[in-house]
């Protein structure tokens, strides 16, 4: 899933969460949840790239840019705690900055977050084709939508 998907769940949560402690654990976990639906993740947008780390990054960096356009939006029409927001979205997107930098360098002690990775996106086994693999990211949006209302 993007992050900016699993950032929107993280600013959600802000809204009903008040310690920012419990807003890394929660976001860190919902991360997995999230990840557990079938989705696509662009891997074939750069599929001309050669370079999977040069794809990685290039799928990372406007991923990020997206996390950081939607965090301003939601911080400005809901003037969340901007140390919430840090913690929630932190949480939200740690799991695949680790399970990022474990395909890039294959550190073992990464390993871990690589096993969890591929766990959850295996756990239901369903892979959509084409157009709907991504539809399936628009279930944690439209909740979110309701639950930020």
């Amino acid at each position: 899933m993007y992050l900016t998907i699993h950032s929107l769940v993280a600013l959600t949560s802000v809204k009903y969460i008040p310690n920012p402690l419990l807003l890394f654990i929660v976001n860190f976990l919902l991360h997995y949840i999230l990840d557990i639906i079938p989705h696509g993740d662009g891997g074939g947008i750069s599929k001309g790239l050669k370079n999977k780390n040069i794809n990685l990054f290039l799928m990372a960096g406007l991923d990020f840019l997206f996390v950081i356009i939607i965090s301003f939006i939601i911080y400005k029409n809901f003037q969340f705690n901007i140390y919430h927001i840090f913690f929630a979205i932190s949480g939200a997107i740690l799991p695949d900055i680790l399970w990022g930098l474990y395909r890039i360098t294959n550190f073992r002690f990464l390993k871990w977050a690589d096993d969890i990775n591929m766990a959850c996106h295996k756990l239901i086994g369903y892979k959509p084709k084409y157009i709907f693999e991504y539809s399936f990211q628009l279930i944690p949006i439209v909740i979110c939508y309701f639950l930020l209302k």
